[in-house]
């Protein structure tokens, strides 16, 4: 039976998956409504309106503006979402914290500590200790929760032994005591609202959900009051940006974390916890959240961290999302996840899973050049400093494709922020990059970063896709919009198939020296072996089906542990249950100690397992799985998407290199016929293949940044549906005439003639139009031999979108490599007039602040130019 998702694509009767930020800044209403209009004109069915720049956030401009694009968006079919706040990140509840009560601001454990040598008999210590220079000099010291002297090494900040209480030796602000022999340091702790990031303030305690209530009030009940009608039709609902704990006074320190000198997150519900989890009162230990003890400080670290990731998930994620499902809508956003911050204090939300866990989607985002191609393994600098680019290339995407698979809240769904403030360099063909990157890693659902109705240039983050009419891409967005749309449908069809699971390192991470989750994903992606991060909270669900870790709906092949200094004792009483049933449990580098109580000897796992090293991950576990693609020859940059849509697979292949080619034959995991399927024109190509009753084998050939989208299987799958018969091409000929080029900008309605070229070269060139952005149009005259035939023509280098007509005939628009157009039977001639307009970006005209982060590509038609006549099998 014909899959209805592909005869879906295929006659372009596809939902929507592209959801961009529009930008609500004031002015006039009408540049609102026109800016509306064009998104919709670009076939994109949604808009998120991002409040942050509207300077009237819930009063009469902003009601004005989200009137006039709700008018619009029913008009036009669309779903509009809301930012819940007026400021980034979410959390500052449109103002209302600083008229709240105490108890719902938020309030930070701070220590101070003083050193001591003894023995000193009748010593003494002053309790308050303000500064007098700096933004500390202005705050409130707190509320003085405990005074403890902790015995220290004389060499180090290592603490040696008990505590000692002397908070009722204070008299009159200051502490008398006896120093006992030896070095000592004493902590003064206090709890209060002053420290942490300073921007943030003013922001809700995240931990508590009264004061989540003062946004749901503030913000979404008085959206809910106005627009209630609307509510699961037009108003599809609300998107939380970068909410987080950002205790850290270093506001974007993503690698802030227990043992750095700051405030640290706390309310009464902290302290409660704490001291239930440890089975005695937590307070004298709390100067090991920030000193070493021997060790004895993992306990606490792992109690603490563990405590506010839930609080945080308990209290803020999973409150504001039962409020919108209760009100017929969707939650959705993100938080910050850079280089590791998702499971961490600073910005982030201690743990990415438990901080997604409120919402119906899973999200990250990609913004400020975090994923660039061609940098996957090492630093690279952009935006935000020096980018890891392991993390942003094989852990961030994966982070929410592995949610949305693994919580049935989101039904697959995960979505992921992107191209916003990369600069003007940033046009279609690194968003369709970017795209594949995402579609191919299970991302399904695109939130580019965005439209503007503010005057041109906006210096607000570009790029932006319409302008006000000055982008000279924008009228080919629409393009990239069906294509995603096509794609993401497709790939939401039936079961995704991964053959192993990649436990998340926070747990572990939490405790000491861990590996992260991206190491052993990097290894097991470039060799085409698909994962999922599994959060160790999913693992007492976990069944074993057979040898198969079963986890909702996904299967997995083995266990992938990465190596750590040691794991809590719940977590490895999962591990060893898991190898008793069968399912292979593999870590990678190093086996770790078990840490806590829990009848777990602190041996255990080195007991039972031995460690594989990363070098060796592959070959150890590609043994173990038949369910991956497999290369003739090693291709790292190849990434592999696989969905068992039942009477046939769907596999998305896409080469990430910038530099090589992918030329190899792949064995499908699925035995049956072979079609390709072109999300550009939305049509089927048979593929020839070699089936062997259990796999199939095909032919791969993809030059630097192409993606290809196989269906393998049985030919029902596709029947009824127009296939066309695979193509063999002969020797190319290369055209090399004299081009004469031609340019218009944005807008301008006629082209005005420029000069000729010989041979083609960048227009960008110092000497040719380094400034200019917009269109150059390349015409010329050749002949041709064997006009009867049907060709394809390709265009080699194009920088960056290229439209071609030949004798007259509209050929199409590629805004992405490769840059290849059918010519039917009967368009070419002895005597041929090509035109071909290429139109790039803005970065010449408008170099930016965020451009200059990033290495600029050339302009204009570089090839080389080749036809090559096509000769085609019979139609199957």
């Amino acid at each position: 039976m014909t899959l209805e998702r592909l005869r879906d694509v295929v006659t372009g009767t596809v939902p929507n998956a592209i959801m961009p930020l529009f930008w609500q800044k004031g002015g006039p209403v009408e540049v609102v409504r026109e800016e509306m209009e064009r998104i919709a004109d670009a076939g994109i069915g949604a808009v998120i309106l991002e409040a942050r720049p509207h300077p009237e956030f819930l009063g009469d401009g902003w009601w004005r503006d989200v009137d006039a694009v709700l008018e619009i968006a029913r008009r036009r079919g669309m779903t509009v979402w809301f930012f819940d706040d007026d400021t980034f990140p979410t959390g500052h509840a449109g103002g209302a914290v600083e008229a709240a009560p105490a108890e719902l601001r938020r309030r930070f454990l701070t220590e101070r500590h003083t050193d001591a040598v003894g023995p000193a008999r009748g010593a003494s210590f002053i309790v308050e200790r303000r500064k007098f220079w700096g933004p500390e000099a202005a705050q409130e010291p707190g509320q003085l929760l405990r005074v403890l002297a902790y015995p220290r090494a004389e060499d180090s900040d290592e603490l040696v032994g008990d505590p000692v209480d002397l908070t009722d030796r204070i008299v009159d602000g200051v502490v008398h005591w006896d120093v006992p022999d030896g070095w000592w340091r004493v902590f003064f702790l206090a709890v209060g609202e002053g420290g942490g990031s300073e921007p943030h303030a003013r922001h809700i305690d995240y931990l508590d959900a009264g004061s989540t209530q003062l946004l749901i009030d503030t913000v979404y009940e008085r959206i809910h009051a106005r627009y209630a009608d609307e509510f699961g039709t037009t108003i599809g609902g609300f998107f939380s940006d970068e909410p987080g704990l950002y205790n850290d006074p270093d506001t974007f320190d993503f690698d802030s974390r227990l043992g750095k000198p700051v405030p640290l997150p706390w309310n009464d519900a902290v302290a409660t916890a704490l001291s239930d989890r440890l089975g005695r009162d937590a307070t004298p230990l709390l100067p090991l959240l920030w000193m070493p003890a021997g060790g004895r400080e993992r306990e606490l670290r792992y109690a603490y961290m563990d405590t506010v990731s839930r609080l945080y998930s308990d209290n803020f994620g999973r409150r504001l999302g039962d409020w919108c499902r209760a009100h017929g809508v969707e939650y959705i956003g993100h938080v910050i996840e850079d280089n590791g911050s998702h499971a961490r204090l600073g910005p982030g939300a201690g743990h990415y899973f438990r901080a997604m866990a409120g919402q119906d989607m899973a999200g990250v985002d990609i913004i400020g050049g975090q994923v660039v191609p061609g940098f996957s393994r090492g630093p690279f600098g952009n935006l935000g400093g020096a980018a890891d680019g392991e993390f942003f290339h094989f852990g961030l995407a994966k982070l929410a494709s592995s949610a949305a698979h693994l919580d049935p809240l989101k039904h697959g769904r995960a979505m992921c922020e992107t191209i916003g403030a990369y600069g003007w360099y940033a046009g279609l063909r690194l968003f369709t990059w970017l795209t594949n990157h995402l579609l191919v890693r299970g991302v399904t659902h695109i939130v580019p970063h965005a439209f503007s109705p503010a005057p041109f240039p906006d210096p607000d983050c570009p790029p932006h896709f319409y302008a006000r009419g000055n982008n000279p891409q924008y009228p080919h967005q629409h393009l990239l919009s069906a294509y995603t749309n096509r794609l993401s449908h497709l790939l939401q069809g039936g079961a995704h198939v991964a053959p192993f699971a990649v436990l998340y390192h926070a747990d572990a991470e939490w405790l000491g020296d861990a590996m992260p989750s991206e190491r052993p994903l990097r290894l097991l992606m470039e060799a085409q072996l698909d994962a999922d991060i599994v959060p160790a909270d999913a693992l007492p669900t976990a069944g074993a089906d057979g040898s198969r870790l079963s986890v909702g709906d996904e299967t997995y092949d083995a266990l992938i542990v990465p190596g750590s200094a040691y794991l809590p004792s719940h977590v490895a009483r999962e591990l060893l249950l898991l190898d008793d049933a069968g399912v292979p449990v593999v870590f990678v580098g190093s086996v770790p100690d078990v840490a806590g109580s829990g009848g777990i000897d602190a041996n255990a796992l080195k007991l039972r397992f031995r460690p594989v090293s990363q070098k060796r991950l592959v070959d150890a576990v590609s043994a173990m799985t038949d369910r991956a693609v497999r290369l003739d020859r090693p291709a790292a940059s190849l990434r592999v998407l696989r969905r068992d849509l039942g009477d046939a697979d769907v596999i998305m292949l896409v080469n990430e290199s910038v530099r090589e080619a992918v030329r190899t034959t792949a064995t499908l995991p699925r035995a049956g016929e072979v079609v390709a399927f072109d999300a550009v024109t939305g049509t089927l190509a048979e593929v020839p293949g070699v089936s062997d009753g259990r796999s199939t084998s095909v032919g791969l050939d993809l030059g630097p940044g192409q993606s290809l989208v196989l269906l393998v299987g049985s030919p029902s799958a596709w029947e009824g549906l127009p296939v066309r018969p695979a193509a063999e091409r002969g020797a190319p000929v290369e055209l090399a005439p004299t081009w004469a080029v031609a340019i218009a900008t944005a807008g301008e309605p006629t082209y005005a003639e420029w000069s000729e070229l010989d041979v083609l070269r960048p227009l960008s060139d110092p000497d040719l139009l380094p400034r200019f952005s917009g269109t150059a149009r390349y015409t010329a005259s050749f002949d041709s031999e064997g006009v009867a035939a049907e060709h394809v023509l390709e265009l080699g280098d194009v920088f960056e979108l290229a439209t071609v007509r030949l004798n007259g005939v509209d050929l199409g628009t590629r805004i992405a490599p490769p840059y290849r157009f059918d010519v039917p039977a009967g368009v070419l001639n002895g005597s041929n007039m090509i035109e071909i307009e290429v139109t790039n970006t803005l970065a010449k005209a408008q170099p930016d602040f965020f451009s200059a982060f990033a290495q600029q590509e050339p302009s204009g038609l570089l090839g080389p130019v080749t036809l090559a006549t096509v000769t085609r099998r019979s139609a199957p």
